[in-house]
């Protein structure tokens, strides 16, 4: 075959080829699924409760460990490596626990609560996790300590350890969510009445002013 009409053969070809390439990868697009879009949740608006004069702390001070200070969505599976803790990939908090916990205790202990008391109260947050059991069957755990203490000194009047589990089924995480949600409230009611019990149970007056402006 002569050179001039090899090449001319050659660049036809080539001609050909665009359009079918194209039409190739126009294809290969089609089939890419899109990412989804991740949810994002929060603990929602807790109601305020209704404190007795001078039994609300100053203020709340919320503390975490370094896991989770992030807006992941931890949980365990028990029948497989149940001391990991994992993550869901397709679903988030809006910011990390401890901030939205702080930010609904705050609301409920101390919203509705106009006369305050000098004291402060301190929580150590050691767990907030959803646990499955099995594939079916999942629930939700909330460990904290709170500590009482005075206006102006780390001296603790009292403290109390709270360990709170809530079912949430189907074990899913947005179950997980409502989950959380109950059992702040009932953290927040848990530990207003451990606040009004104080002085009942030590007979001390750790609620009086004497002992909060230590």
């Amino acid at each position: 075959m002569p050179p001039v009409m090899k090449d001319t053969m050659q660049a036809y070809f080539k001609l050909l080829l665009i359009p079918f390439l194209g039409m190739l990868l126009a294809a290969c697009n089609g089939l890419v699924v899109a990412p989804k879009a991740v949810a994002m949740y929060d603990l929602g608006i807790v109601e305020m409760l209704e404190m007795p004069p001078g039994r609300a702390p100053a203020q709340i001070q919320l503390r975490a460990p370094s896991w989770l200070n992030s807006s992941a969505m931890q949980y365990r599976l028990e029948w497989d490596r149940p001391f990991q803790r994992r993550a869901f990939v397709e679903s988030r908090w809006v910011a990390n626990p401890s901030e939205l916990l702080a930010r609904s205790l705050d609301r409920a202990i101390l919203g509705g609560s106009p006369v305050a008391n000098e004291c402060r109260l301190r929580i150590e947050l050691d767990e907030f996790v959803q646990i499955f059991d099995s594939e079916t069957s999942a629930r939700v755990e909330i460990v904290a300590r709170a500590a009482w203490l005075p206006a102006r000194s780390d001296r603790v009047l009292a403290r109390k350890e709270f360990r709170l589990t809530q079912d949430s089924i189907p074990a899913t995480a947005e179950q997980g969510v409502a989950a959380y949600r109950r059992l702040t409230r009932q953290l927040s009611l848990d530990l207003a009445e451990w606040l009004e019990e104080l002085d009942r149970t030590s007979g001390q007056g750790l609620n009086g002013r004497a002992q909060c402006r230590a």
